[in-house]
């Protein structure tokens, strides 16, 4: 995150009292990344969370709580509502001995609604001879499954020094911005034969999830131009060839399964396959989706040549990975 480190120049537990006094001597005004609020906001859970909500739902940013706000002279109390105000700090105000750095996070999480904990962080800096007294550092990521909504069940957004409720039209841009499934397949020659001037190769289908959400109802499609397919040694597919034309054919979804954001393969199908024309390459056309992404639609090409090349890589004990020769995104089903 960050954002303590560029306010003081140090890491979060490295932070003093001095540190934080030097803000008022500096009259550090208020921006978008940063926010001043009496320890007084502890009891109103509230209003905590209307600031958390709004920093979730922008760009992030830090809350201190114990440095009391400037108040406003009455004149420009009675602009308030129209003019921002330069907020500036004015003294430390030390948080009851009853809170900690962790009460107060959990104070946060429990009044902020979203499908998953917000990953912001508290941090202490106590007082140097009375440690029962402290100031809390709330650093604040830019939240990554918006939008998150405070406990008055409105969202709110930083914007300048202010917070203010979104509108619906906000709110369904955020959600766009949720963690979404990224599908990859890994197309890979474990091995490669000729006989009789006949290419025979084994080729190992996986799939893997890149993203940051779980992905689910993937779908997998996949037909051979130039090649039959003599046999599936592993994995749970369907031959689809008569839904293709009679070309040959493959399909299969995870039904039973769901593909966590890992990076972890999931083996679709290891397949052993003949070449019919050595003039020609095989081509597998292929589609991959899944509930909330696009349609990936791409290719690979194996030609003599490439197996010939997937062949001696094997012999020398190293990987044969084919390259995608096209891909395209469609839209999502």
């Amino acid at each position: 995150m960050g954002f303590i480190k560029d306010l003081f120049g140090r890491e979060a537990d490295e932070v003093t009292l001095g540190d934080v006094q030097q803000l008022i001597s500096m009259r550090r005004e208020e921006d978008r990344f940063l926010k001043y609020k009496d320890p007084g906001i502890l009891r109103n859970v509230e209003e905590l969370s209307q600031w958390v909500s709004a920093f979730l739902n922008a760009e992030g940013g830090l809350i201190i709580i114990g440095l009391r706000e400037t108040t406003p002279k009455k004149k420009e109390q009675q602009k308030k509502e129209q003019t921002p105000q330069n907020i500036r700090p004015a003294r430390v105000v030390f948080a009851p001995k009853e809170y900690s750095s962790e009460k107060v996070e959990g104070l946060i999480i429990a009044n902020i609604g979203s499908s998953t904990k917000p990953p912001l962080k508290v941090y202490s800096v106590h007082h140097p001879k009375k440690v029962t007294k402290a100031i809390y550092l709330v650093e604040i990521p830019r939240g990554d499954d918006p939008p998150y909504q405070a406990s008055d069940g409105k969202y709110y957004r930083r914007v300048g020094s202010t917070k203010y409720a979104m509108s619906h039209y906000e709110i369904a841009e955020l959600l766009g911005r949720r963690k979404q499934p990224s599908l990859a397949l890994t197309s890979e020659l474990t091995e490669v034969k000729v006989e009789d001037s006949t290419y025979r190769f084994c080729l190992r289908l996986c799939v893997a999830n890149n993203g940051g959400a779980t992905a689910r109802y993937v779908q997998f499609t996949a037909s051979f131009a130039n090649a039959e397919i003599e046999s599936i040694d592993r994995g749970n597919v369907l031959r689809s060839d008569e839904i293709r034309g009679g070309m040959p054919s493959i399909q299969w979804d995870s039904a039973d399964r769901v593909l966590h954001p890992t990076g972890q393969k999931t083996l679709i199908a290891d397949l052993t396959l003949r070449l019919l024309n050595n003039d020609e390459p095989c081509t597998l056309d292929y589609t991959l989706v899944a509930e909330d992404t696009d349609l990936i639609i791409s290719r690979y090409s194996l030609g003599a040549a490439l197996l010939e090349e997937a062949r001696e890589r094997i012999e020398q004990g190293m990987a044969a990975v084919l390259i995608q020769e096209e891909a395209e995104e469609g839209e999502g089903e």
